[in-house]
């Protein structure tokens, strides 16, 4: 059973324990780990109000029958008392002449005292009843209260592990499979979220269009396998050679892309990118296999050399492969530019 079923079966059965949840629907939310959030706050609401009424009904059945307990003691202790002197009246008329009326009156006070305490037998009667009443309600309400907690406890349980999903498929979603590096969706999300502040700010942002040189060649002589721990590798190591704020994602097979945000000259995009180019050509050691990568890296600059990401990405594409066969591998967009006019 999958896991949004089984929460959809708990959350039935809480509204079954809870009549005021089942009179009111849940409001419809966007999504399910969302949904079921709701429901859960909504049911515990709905149910703690529910049961603080019980609670408080139940005490005042309580005192109520407490108080009644306490009339009819007051009752049998007059009936005692009154039975007491009836009684020494008597035992007085066994060595004193006692006037008739006087015993008269006395067994008509008997006779009351008896109906006092007939009176007080059955009202007893009537208390335990009602007390034995109270005590098995309350112990249905903790019984219920019990019940809920568990089932709520499942909820929970079962909502951690649905979010738990949610999150590793977002996850996935938005990372590369076998980097685990920013995929292009989740690059272009920060690198137009980056855009949006530059703009606001007047701030310059960089994008770095990376290639890792002759990749076909490795693949082709070594296979997939030792190709797959070289693109590893290297994101690796763009990550180590950038720093946390930046952004690095693989673009597709052997293309990464960074984004470098509070760019305030050149020089701050620049060297880092020949600090990744150093980093990359150390030397490959793979099971007594060693290789020398290159990488060749183009950039643009926003706004200079573009005020979209379109524009950027296409900039920096094509600095790139001008960056190839050079020797800084580095290669900034209006540098390739003035190459292209000079040449012409």
């Amino acid at each position: 059973m999958s896991i949004n079923r089984i929460q959809s079966a708990k959350v039935s059965k809480i509204r079954r324990l809870n009549p005021i949840v089942a009179r009111n629907p849940v409001p419809a939310v966007a999504s399910p780990g969302t949904d079921s959030n709701v429901k859960i706050h909504y049911i515990m609401k709905s149910k703690s109000k529910d049961l603080k009424k019980k609670v408080a009904d139940k005490n005042a059945s309580l005192e109520r029958v407490i108080s009644k307990n306490e009339k009819i003691k007051e009752t049998v202790k007059q009936a005692a008392n009154e039975l007491t002197s009836v009684n020494e009246i008597l035992k007085q008329g066994k060595d004193v002449k006692i006037p008739v009326q006087i015993i008269k009156e006395a067994i008509t006070q008997n006779k009351e005292v008896e109906l006092k305490v007939a009176k007080a037998a059955g009202d007893l009667h009537q208390v335990n009843s009602e007390l034995a009443k109270e005590v098995a309600e309350r112990l249905a309400i903790e019984t219920e209260l019990s019940d809920m907690k568990d089932d709520l406890a499942d909820v929970r349980d079962d909502l951690s592990k649905s979010q738990a999903k949610e999150e590793e498929s977002r996850k996935s979603a938005l990372h590369d499979a076998l980097t685990g590096l920013p995929n292009r969706l989740l690059f272009e999300e920060r690198l137009d979220h980056g855009l949006i502040q530059a703009k606001r700010h007047g701030w310059k942002l960089a994008v770095l269009f990376m290639d890792i040189d002759n990749f076909k060649d490795i693949n082709d002589s070594y296979g997939h396998d030792l190709g797959d721990k070289v693109l590893l590798e290297v994101a690796k190591r763009l990550q180590s050679a950038t720093r946390r704020e930046d952004t690095v994602s693989r673009w597709g097979g052997d293309e990464f892309v960074c984004l470098l945000l509070g760019v305030k000259q050149e020089a701050d995009v620049v060297r880092p990118a020949e600090s990744i180019v150093k980093r990359i050509s150390e030397a490959f050691t793979f099971k007594g296999t060693v290789l020398s990568i290159k990488v060749s890296i183009g950039i643009a600059i926003y706004p200079a050399d573009g005020e979209t990401a379109d524009i950027l990405f296409k900039n920096a594409d094509t600095a790139m492969y001008k960056a190839k066969g050079t020797e800084r591998r580095v290669v900034l967009f209006r540098d390739s530019v003035l190459t292209d006019e000079i040449g012409g």
